[in-house]
């Protein structure tokens, strides 16, 4: 690590996100979805679109490279900004939503997109996505860095956080720490920015393990990808292997990956075990594989084990 006095660096590619802000929105009854590529069905049935829910003080925004990275492989996809959150960070009643509320956006959401969907959850939107599973849409679940549902044996509660207010996102030090795994004197005011505060229902519901997710009900395949570099206070040595297998999920732990692996220096290393899972389960078109063979592997690799 460089010293925290030498001079910050230029901006970094990887946390430049303004290419999402050229990309067309759809409206739905209290979010909005990112458009990285839609295509109209036309007659059979498309593979599964994917649908990519933020975490904790984090928008839609934060998927800008796995928009464009998933668009140029022919597969639809969406990145979800819910109530409170990225572009809808001035929601009314937001402080007063907790994850379950959260979890029905992302339903109506599935709803709304008239195709099979991957639904992708970052975090605290993992729990969001879980709960979103049993739609009749849903054919693929990913989790990235999850967090716990409630009812796992063994999950640790963290400290609750006051109910008085919005809860501010983390200092710049947290961001490149954990959310980002940058070196001292590295830019991170494109994540700064970007940040929004955070319902301290929703922050008290992950932490206190408030969230029941019944294992039962999700059918569909999925993975869980686990962040090598993730802080070790919120995702202990073992935890997101127990979440996959609680859930019945396929696990993987993606080498040298921060927390916020969607924007991490090697976020294309994550994109590419994404779509390696979902190639598997669904196919590919021909234009997808030719998009993925043009492109040199990502460094560093994932390793896997079995459930």
């Amino acid at each position: 690590m460089r010293s925290s006095t030498s001079t910050p660096s230029a901006p970094l590619a990887h946390l430049d996100f303004s290419g999402i802000d050229r990309l067309p929105r759809l409206r739905g009854s209290d979010f909005e979805l990112v458009v990285g590529r839609h295509a109209p069905a036309e007659g059979s049935i498309p593979t599964p679109a994917m649908l990519f829910v933020p975490g904790a003080y984090h928008g839609a925004w934060c998927y800008a490279h796995y928009l464009s990275y998933f668009a140029q492989r022919q597969i639809d996809c969406y990145a979800i900004d819910l109530p409170g959150h990225g572009e809808l960070a001035d929601a009314s009643g937001f402080a007063e939503l907790g994850i379950e509320n959260l979890g029905a956006c992302v339903r109506r959401a599935c709803a709304m997109l008239d195709r099979p969907v991957v639904v992708v959850g970052h975090s605290m939107g993992a729990v969001p996505a879980m709960l979103s599973a049993s739609h009749r849409r849903v054919r693929g679940l990913v989790l990235l860095a999850p967090s716990p549902p409630g009812n796992l044996a063994g999950a640790q509660a963290l400290p609750a956080v006051s109910h008085q207010g919005l809860r501010p996102p983390p200092d710049e030090g947290e961001i490149r720490s954990r959310f980002v795994g940058a070196d001292d004197g590295d830019d991170v005011s494109g994540v700064v920015a970007r940040l929004s505060a955070e319902s301290p229902r929703v922050l008290n519901d992950r932490y206190l393990l408030r969230v029941s997710v019944d294992p039962a009900g999700i059918t569909c395949p999925g993975i869980c990808f686990e962040a090598e570099r993730d802080d070790p206070a919120r995702h202990p040595a073992g935890q997101d292997e127990a979440i996959a297998r609680f859930l019945g999920l396929a696990y993987r732990c993606l080498l040298d990956q921060p927390h916020s692996m969607m924007y991490g220096a090697h976020w294309q290393a994550s994109a590419e075990a994404i779509f390696e899972w979902y190639a598997r389960q669904f196919g590919a078109s021909s234009a997808a594989a030719d998009a993925a063979s043009s492109v040199p592997p990502a460094a560093p690799a994932a390793t896997s084990s079995p459930l």
